[in-house]
């Protein structure tokens, strides 16, 4: 009698165990697979909005000058003749990661660009219908989870119905991330996919470990359950 109480108690827990963390846990297995399932339906280039923004650099004429300005004082990292806004133009690269661009010949300095050069390369970006530019703003500062540098940086606004933004960096005139509605919905469900609702890039945070270990629990307990509630199989008697 006591074994069958202790086994009758062990079963009653378990299915307490089982039932309130099946609910607790299920909403949010139910978000992972709603959320999976929508983000597979989305076109991954149309969220990083790849099909309507050029991210590949701009060829440079046959006649673009070299110069012979630069000077090495140990703290050069690279130095580029690139292209901006359709004019030749060297970037510098020093070893602490900062970038300004200059004048080819004079080495007179560019940077930081102003909001009318960010506005002509957003529209050279641009590889979508034809559209307007509404708005350019500097920002120093990250952009909710949409931008996080580099800074300074100017936020260029197309016209378009995706209300896409790019991000041109201030220092080298770099077209860097690009955000459309596509790309504002995609992070919103990743973030409840992932758990993480403010930053959106943590995959190990607690939340997703406590209820990854909430699933388990719910796995091991249903294996009691269906153990306890399997008919044993009974010796058949022997003929004599």
């Amino acid at each position: 009698m006591a074994t069958r109480s202790s086994k009758l108690r062990l079963h009653v827990l378990g299915s307490k165990i089982h039932k309130w963390l099946a609910i607790f846990v299920g909403l949010q297995v139910l978000l992972w697979m709603v959320t999976g399932a929508l983000m597979s339906f989305l076109d991954i280039k149309e969220v990083r909005s790849e099909h309507v923004v050029s991210r590949e650099p701009q060829a440079l004429s046959a006649d673009a000058p070299i110069p012979a300005w630069v000077a090495n004082e140990g703290t050069l990292a690279a130095v580029t003749t690139r292209s901006l806004d359709g004019e030749a133009v060297i970037e510098v690269r020093l070893v602490d990661g900062s970038v300004s661009v200059h004048d080819p010949a004079t080495g007179r300095k560019l940077s930081p660009i102003s909001a009318e050069t960010a506005r002509s390369v957003a529209l050279r970006a641009w590889t979508g219908p034809r559209t307007t530019i509404e708005a350019a703003r500097l920002v120093d500062k990250p952009v909710g989870t949409e931008f996080r540098g580099p800074f300074p940086a100017w936020q260029v606004t197309y016209g378009d119905e995706a209300s896409t933004r790019i991000y041109v960096d201030a220092s080298s005139g770099a077209v860097g991330a690009a955000r459309s509605d596509s790309w504002r919905l995609f992070d919103f469900i990743w973030g409840l996919h992932i758990m993480d609702w403010t930053q959106r890039d943590r995959i190990n945070s607690w939340w997703l470990l406590l209820f990854g270990i909430g699933g388990t629990v719910i796995a091991l307990s249903g294996f009691v359950l269906l153990a306890n509630r399997m008919p044993k199989l009974r010796p058949r008697p022997s003929k004599r």
